[in-house]
């Protein structure tokens, strides 16, 4: 009846009544069809690709670059399943704009099969995925239309990050994160009554030398930290201009983050135990210094949300 007086029927005509109760009836059937070959869609996609999904998965536990692609899946759909309702109101099928994203997806499949021989594995599970990826989406583009895709657009690109980075940029990245590490341990130093003498990446301390090699480069912690601010500042920050400064600050304080990992750890092995050096706070204790970052990245969001409602006007 609520439902019924939105859409303006009092309730007294009966012939009103049955219209809308019949319309309501019609669009639930529609739904439960477009639903059901969506299931039908995916379970094909998952026998067609499952060879695809094994090696990718063991890929995901084997090399250390990957974030945790399981737990970006789950946010993607929990996060499609919170538009739910809204998602089946604006559902229509919309074949121009999906078809041309599936054969994208199926031409960097088909490619990436192609070129095995001649790419790293690395390269070889970025192709295809990207195109196991953009199948999906294309899918859902076709079954759903544009102006539900407009409304579940930031899960569907969410799904990005599932996709490993290219070997070469890959390698670009951590070689950025060295230096820009190497930085920030460098000004660090100079508040420290330390001697320190620099040569390029290592640190020459009194009874101590230090390396930022590849393996200290934090790019594991640095991805999930980019993606972390992602959600966050889309679950908590209203504005482009916002979202985009949180995005933008990643990097710094990525990097802030490792030079001060670095610092704490040769102070530590310095005047405490020789052994942090090659401890448990080294080899493990990245989450301690990955928390600080994210109660860092909280802050900034808190006070960008502010920012936002302060320069808001009174008609919003």
């Amino acid at each position: 009846m609520k439902l019924m007086k939105e859409a303006g029927f009092s309730g007294k005509s009966p012939l009103a009544e049955n219209l809308l109760v019949n319309r309501i009836k019609a669009l639930s059937g529609l739904l439960s069809r477009r639903a059901g070959f969506f299931l039908l869609f995916n379970i094909l996609y998952g026998f067609v690709f499952s060879a695809h999904f094994a090696q990718f998965f063991r890929f995901s536990l084997e090399q250390e670059y990957s974030p945790h692609f399981s737990l970006i899946l789950l946010v993607s759909l929990y996060l499609m399943y919170t538009r739910g309702q809204t998602l089946c109101a604006w559902a229509a099928y919309w074949a121009r704009g999906g078809v041309p994203l599936v054969l994208a997806g199926v031409f960097c499949y088909v490619l990436g099969l192609v070129l095995q021989p001649g790419l790293s594995q690395h390269d070889f599970l970025a192709l295809t995925t990207l195109g196991v990826v953009t199948i999906w989406i294309g899918a859902f583009v076709t079954f759903f239309g544009l102006q539900a895709t407009r409304t579940g657009l930031f899960p569907l690109g969410f799904l990005v990050f599932i996709i490993p980075l290219p070997e070469a940029l890959l390698s670009h990245i951590i070689t950025a994160l060295q230096y820009a590490s190497a930085e920030v341990v460098d000004v660090l130093f100079q508040f420290t009554p330390l001697p320190v003498l620099r040569e390029d990446l290592s640190f020459i301390l009194p009874g101590l030398s230090i390396e930022v090699a590849r393996e200290c480069s934090s790019i594991r912690s640095s991805m999930a930290l980019l993606i972390t601010s992602t959600l966050v500042s889309h679950l908590l920050l209203r504005r482009w201009w916002s979202k985009a400064v949180v995005v933008l600050l990643v990097f710094p304080l990525a990097v802030f983050k490792n030079g001060v990992r670095i610092v704490t750890l040769s102070l530590l092995t310095i005047y405490v135990d020789a052994g942090f050096m090659s401890g448990g706070l080294h080899t493990r204790g990245g989450a301690v210094f990955f928390g600080l970052a994210c109660v860092i990245l909280l802050l900034i969001c808190l006070g960008l949300r502010k920012l936002e409602a302060r320069y808001a006007s009174p008609g919003q």
